[in-house]
């Protein structure tokens, strides 16, 4: 057998073998979260125990852009922070079942000066998400806070671990947690996303 076909054979065995391994995943920083937690619009360096930083290029209808989420949590309350590269809203989506679908939705805000933090639900493969409430749930986001500076935005907020709500997932310690997320370059709710969208995982402890 001739030299190069030797290599091109091997290379064809180690592609099929499993032996090349995918990209992984986005890296989460780890931190002591030694910082008090406040719903202010600025996410402390020690204020969060996690973060990760989720990047998507730009594509057809989308511009591209970066979205940090920081979180921490306990034995009851789940504490997160979006800081995304938009002057309009933010979204993060937990556990959807089907695309969008059944998705637990949090949607952010700031519009002069005061931030807006929706708690929502997907009823739809890709739509729509209504306010909990409008569903017969309850509002669960205990409390929240926002800021905008230059091109970018920040959201945080915090509720239960379980709200009981049937609208909201339920979490527990050590869960692995699916997520959606997306960004819009308005903060009208009409508009779609068409700065970036993606999906995660976080990590609770």
């Amino acid at each position: 057998m001739k030299p190069i076909l030797i290599v091109l054979t091997l290379s064809l065995l180690v592609a099929f073998s499993g032996c090349i391994q995918p990209q992984s995943g986005p890296q989460v920083k780890q931190t002591a979260a030694s910082q008090e937690w406040k719903p202010d619009g600025i996410v402390g360096a020690n204020e969060y125990a996690r973060s990760m930083l989720l990047r998507e290029p730009a594509s057809s209808g989308y511009s591209g852009g970066d979205l940090e989420i920081s979180w921490k949590n306990d034995a009851q309350f789940l504490y997160v922070g979006l800081n995304g590269s938009t002057q309009g809203w933010i979204s993060l989506g937990f556990e959807p079942t089907v695309w969008m679908k059944d998705a637990d939705i949090i949607m952010g805000y700031v519009e002069k000066g005061k931030a807006t933090v929706l708690d929502e639900n997907c009823t739809g493969n890709y739509g729509p998400h209504l306010n909990d409430t409008e569903l017969g749930g309850t509002y669960d986001i205990m409390e929240s806070g926002g800021e905008e500076s230059g091109n970018w935005t920040v959201i945080e907020f915090k509720r239960k671990m379980n709200t009981r709500d049937k609208f909201d997932k339920a979490f527990n310690s050590g869960q692995r947690v699916s997520i959606i997320w997306a960004m819009a370059d308005k903060t009208s709710e009409e508009v779609k996303h068409n700065v970036a969208k993606g999906e995660g995982t976080l990590d609770l402890q």
